[in-house]
């Protein structure tokens, strides 16, 4: 196997080359064994307890995006920050 140099990026800016798809394939083709992560569970996370039933809020485009930049400049989800706000009434 010939060593690959090119360079890419994900859509988050991180850097790649060839190598590395070549390297994550033969991980894959050999199963990834990190019992680190421990066997999946479907469906979403239950952060809130078991309890929690969903909520839904019809925001305009404006709104949304003032939602998600203040979700983002605090590195939580949009939904993680609604909760934090009703607990701070």
């Amino acid at each position: 196997m010939t060593e690959h140099t090119t360079q890419h990026a994900d859509v988050n800016g991180t850097s790649f080359t060839d190598a590395d798809v070549d390297r994550w394939a033969a991980e894959t083709e050999q199963g990834y064994t990190g019992k680190h992560l421990g066997p999946s569970v479907p469906g979403r996370p239950i952060s809130v307890g078991a309890q929690a039933k969903p909520f839904t809020l019809r925001l305009d485009a404006a709104r949304r995006a003032k939602l998600d930049d203040a979700a983002q400049a605090r590195h939580i989800t949009p939904s993680q920050l609604m909760r934090d706000l009703i607990d701070a009434l």
